[in-house]
């Protein structure tokens, strides 16, 4: 098999940043919903009384709404500064050297049917 060798010189921030940011609300809804499921199962979160968080922001349910969009927006800001500081560094060593196996294919292929 032959290796097709290629260079990243550059990422797209906005694209990155949404990426991070898209996976960050995703992960952060399940843990959320799984924890208010679990919580609500067993009592805790149910009153008032409970204190913390929970009451702050107006119980389970909008914690599982709003908790995501929070992440998203940390994972976009993050994201996107973490992918320019990568491409300042792409761009003073010259850029990353990835290796690629031909698995029989070519690449104007990839996404065809």
């Amino acid at each position: 098999m032959s290796n097709l060798k290629l260079k990243l010189k550059k990422v797209d921030a906005t694209k990155y940043g949404i990426i991070v940011g898209s996976v960050m609300a995703l992960l952060t809804f399940i843990i959320i919903f799984i924890g208010f499921l679990f919580t609500s199962l067993i009592g805790f979160g149910s009153g008032i009384d409970s204190g913390g968080l929970s009451v702050l922001f107006g119980g389970g349910i909008f914690m599982v709404i709003l908790a995501p969009i929070m992440y998203f927006v940390t994972g976009f800001i993050f994201g996107w500064i973490g992918c320019m500081l990568l491409n300042f560094i792409l761009k003073k060593t010259g850029g990353l050297d990835i290796e690629f196996e031909k698995s029989g294919f070519e690449i104007s292929e990839i996404g065809k049917e």
